[in-house]
């Protein structure tokens, strides 16, 4: 998705080399313009039924939240 690909490389920060810190945009301060089209792409890449989305992470609460929304799962 250009949108995120364009996000990371402007606010995205790269930590000893091998981490990307994304938070300033997709948990910490959240971008929900952003993550509202990044759930519209994910339903059409996936476009399966489902019951419920789930995440492992803390980071990815908020678009877990907006794949189930645009899903309309809870």
């Amino acid at each position: 998705m250009k949108e995120l690909e364009q996000r990371i490389i402007r606010d995205g920060k790269i930590l000893d080399n091998d981490i990307l810190k994304v938070g300033s945009f997709l948990n910490h301060q959240v971008d929900t313009k952003l993550l509202v089209d990044m759930a519209k792409e994910t339903k059409k890449l996936f476009n399966e039924e489902i019951t419920k989305v789930l995440t492992l992470e803390a980071s990815g609460i908020a678009f877990a939240c907006m794949v189930a929304a645009e899903y309309g799962v809870p």
